[in-house]
């Protein structure tokens, strides 16, 4: 009888672990465990970048410098990392892809960047700036369908 009992509720447990979401399961382990870390190596990179921009900017040897030796490695190491996250589901897939392009874009922005400034190109520096807002307009796409995503899910987001 005790066997019969076992069996049954293994597969009660079985049937009841079958009627959840994929999709949430995996938008939570995706957003919980694999951008986690990854968000700060990002902010990190970003703030280096700050450092020797904008207001920050000092001249053009000292932003290149700092770009190619500093910069640079930390989104390399960030993109890398990013490439390495696999969803599990083709929906949190299909977000992550938006996600891995926006930090393309933004890499080869920087890249650009590099080599304007190598070249003491000012039209190619225009470029690379157009190709930096256009990053962070896929960023913000990213972001947009993310939350899309989780609303369809019932996972709630948080900063």
């Amino acid at each position: 009888m005790k066997g019969k009992v076992f069996f049954l509720g293994a597969v009660i447990l079985f049937l009841l672990s079958g009627c959840g979401d994929p999709v949430q399961d995996d938008l939570l382990k995706y957003v919980n465990e694999d951008l986690k870390e990854l968000a700060v190596l990002e902010e990190d990179a970003i703030a280096e970048y700050d450092t020797v921009t904008g207001d920050n900017y000092v001249d053009d040897y000292t932003t290149y410098v700092h770009i190619e030796e500093v910069v640079m490695p930390m989104y390399k190491d960030f993109l890398d990392q990013l490439e390495e996250v696999r969803p599990a589901t083709p929906e949190v897939q299909e977000v992550h892809e938006r996600y891995i392009e926006a930090v393309n874009l933004q890499n080869n922005a920087f890249l650009k960047i590099l080599a304007a400034l190598e070249q003491q190109d000012y039209e190619m520096i225009a470029d690379a700036n157009e190709m930096l807002a256009d990053g962070r307009a896929g960023m913000r796409k990213y972001t947009s369908e993310l939350e899309r995503l989780a609303d369809e899910h019932d996972v709630e987001l948080t900063e």
